[in-house]
């Protein structure tokens, strides 16, 4: 009896840490932040890789090379895809962990 209330534990401690990440976006750049209410058009994207569950970025998880010069006013959306979620599937096991960021330029 001893044995599966250790075993519950410690799925549902796997399970917690599953779904939980301390992923960094750093936004920089020249461009002004607008509202998350504003609509854009989308002019650049990435992915973001993280180790130990979004703890330490092992990519580069900055904007600043993604923000044309050119640009005024961004948007920044960061999204968790279908995508990342497969390959994280597959990384997840040796605490690897990606995460998609989007910029929209808006008028």
């Amino acid at each position: 009896m001893e044995a599966k209330k250790i075993m519950s534990v410690v799925l549902l401690v796997a399970l917690i840490m599953s779904v939980v990440g301390c992923y960094t976006i750093k936004i920089g750049g020249k461009a002004d932040l607008a509202p998350s209410t504003e609509e854009g058009t989308k002019i650049a994207q990435k992915r973001c890789w993280y180790a130990l569950y979004g703890l330490v970025p092992i990519s580069d998880n900055s904007t600043d090379s993604l923000i044309p010069g050119t640009v005024k006013k961004v948007r920044v959306e960061t999204k968790y895809k279908v995508s990342d979620f497969l390959i994280n599937i597959f990384t997840g096991l040796v605490t690897i962990e990606t995460f998609s960021v989007e910029i929209y330029e808006v008028k």
